[in-house]
């Protein structure tokens, strides 16, 4: 049952998309400014879709490192536990020590958990747990690691597992805009 909070947030993200799209607000970091103490946290945007295969990796890391790019500070969070392919993608499957499940649980520091990016330096990876289920991940870890990302990045991006399960929803959760990637196959 979808809760209508999820309905509202769902049609701001709509419309905020919509704006930028259209060009009435030709700036991302316009679309959803949050001051906390003074200064602007970091937006959360998750890539997400119903159906798998059509590209949410992909865009997450392309994305991230566009705005990594213009100089400001990224994350990638990898909310696909048990699949985990956003390292592959950023090529550091080899540099995963620790991982978001990690850190949920206390294993590991935020700080011991990040995997800066070897080409661009304002870019950094949050990988997802290979050895886990999507279960391992709770509300109060997830909001705990949200949170802490806010205060140290400008842009936290969630890649989201496809469909509508307990990854994607906790990916969703404390997202202020998303994109929706879509493939035109019928299948």
């Amino acid at each position: 049952m979808v809760n209508n909070q999820y309905t509202a947030h769902i049609s701001q993200w709509h419309s905020n998309i919509q704006r930028v799209i259209s060009g009435n607000n030709a700036r991302l970091d316009n679309v959803w400014d949050t001051e906390r103490k003074g200064r602007l946290m970091a937006k959360v945007l998750v890539v997400t879709s119903g159906k798998g295969g059509v590209g949410k990796t992909t865009t997450t890391a392309a994305l991230g490192a566009a705005l990594a790019k213009t100089g400001q500070s990224v994350v990638l969070v990898d909310f696909d536990v048990g699949l985990r392919n956003l390292d592959l993608i950023m090529g550091a499957e080899r540099r995963v020590v620790f991982d978001l499940i990690n850190v949920i649980h206390g294993d590991a520091n935020l700080s011991q958990a990040l995997i800066k990016d070897k080409r661009v330096d304002s870019l950094a990876l949050l990988p997802a747990s290979q050895t886990r289920d999507k279960d391992a991940l709770t509300e109060d870890g997830v909001a705990r690691v949200i949170a802490e990302l806010r205060e140290k990045f400008d842009w936290v991006l969630c890649d989201s597992p496809a469909g509508i399960e307990r990854g994607a929803q906790m990916a969703m959760h404390h997202a202020d805009m998303a994109v929706i990637v879509t493939n035109p196959e019928v299948s």
